[in-house]
């Protein structure tokens, strides 16, 4: 996925706003990505150039995923999911 733009427009929604708050109150996935495991945080939130909800992540250092290093090589350090990737995880976590 393309970067993502940052949406000027006052009115962002109820549902931008709700995820932003519930991203921020924990900001911390552990994703499993095709390089391997790794631990990201929350960075931002933005629109694709459909003008869909997308959730930036940065890859975390943590000596506790070993897979870091060829992540950040192979991936970069970002990682982007919709809305509703960000929600099915947390409604996963929620349920364990």
């Amino acid at each position: 996925m393309n970067k993502i733009t940052q949406n000027s427009k006052n009115n962002l929604g109820s549902n931008h706003n709700s995820i932003k708050e519930l991203c921020n109150q924990s900001p911390f996935l552990i994703i499993k990505t095709p390089c391997g495991v790794g631990r990201y945080k929350f960075n931002s939130i933005g629109y694709d150039n459909k003008d869909e909800l997308v959730l930036e992540y940065k890859l975390i250092n943590d000596n506790k995923y070993s897979d870091t290093n060829l992540i950040k090589h192979n991936m970069g350090e970002f990682y982007y999911l919709s809305a509703t990737q960000v929600l099915y995880a947390f409604h996963y976590i929620a349920k364990s």
